[in-house]
């Protein structure tokens, strides 16, 4: 079954985005550009694959082969990219066993970021189209998201039509709109597809903030993330002049300051 939510949570101190409903192809196409040398961070070396021979790491090179490989290997998205391959020489035990860590406890132990690598990104695969990634530059993460929410937009709507009607395709949002939803990311937004609806040619898709909880979210089912979730926000989009809205249903949930 298609996942029918998105759910993000944002740890600022670090960069790290927890996220559920966002593929391997919504990164790829979401990101301003895409790596073109990455480090595998998985618990067995495939012989297939270049190994390098500093780390005894598979690495991929050329960004045209990233993506393919990301896309075709479902249990295998667990890397960290790198500028230079010289880099990976210099690279100490105590940097390749940090490395090893996040591949293996799908979180930091020192930094995520390394000013050798240089990399940008450090991308867990802990589930299903859950995720766990740091992004040097959030910017990057806000364009994944923007993808990934036209594409489930798109899906849910279409869903809902007669299927020899042609299917509806959404135009991009608008940039910085969701950046709006900044002073709350870190509680945790369920973008609710399954409770999207259409109403007076608008489509609309609710944004709830999930329920507290003593769990990690990497702990929480689906129906623990929606039970007790409050509307805070809602996603319009006009469906004839094409044009996207956020309104806010819940100005309590946000930092007044924060918003523009």
């Amino acid at each position: 079954m298609r996942d029918d939510y998105i759910f993000v949570h944002l740890e600022s101190i670090v960069n790290l985005i927890y996220s559920r409903g966002i593929t391997a192809n919504d990164f790829l196409k979401g990101v301003l550009q895409i790596p073109t040398n990455v480090l595998l961070l998985n618990r067995q070396v495939d012989d297939d694959l270049v190994i390098d021979n500093h780390t005894f790491l598979n690495e991929i090179n050329g960004s045209k082969e990233i993506n393919q490989f990301l896309l075709e290997n479902q249990g295998s998205r667990n890397w960290v990219d790198f500028s230079q391959r010289d880099a990976l020489s210099e690279l100490t035990p105590h940097d390749i066993a940090e490395l090893l860590y996040m591949g293996h406890m799908k979180t930091h132990l020192g930094t995520p970021f390394s000013y050798k690598l240089q990399n940008d990104y450090v991308y867990l695969n802990i589930g299903e189209n859950q995720v766990k990634t740091y992004y040097r530059r959030l910017k990057n993460f806000y364009s994944v998201l923007n993808y990934s929410i036209i594409r489930h937009a798109e899906q849910a709507y279409n869903e809902h039509r007669l299927v020899f009607r042609r299917g509806n395709k959404f135009a991009e949002l608008p940039s910085g709109m969701v950046r709006q939803l900044i002073p709350v990311l870190g509680e945790g937004l369920i973008f609710a597809f399954d409770q999207a609806f259409e109403q007076d040619r608008e489509y609309r898709i609710p944004i709830l903030i999930a329920s507290e909880s003593n769990l990690a979210p990497t702990l929480r089912s689906k129906e623990s993330l929606y039970n007790n979730a409050q509307q805070i926000a809602v996603l319009k989009y006009n469906l004839r002049s094409k044009n996207w809205h956020f309104i806010i249903t819940n100005p309590q949930a946000f930092d007044s300051d924060a918003l523009y």
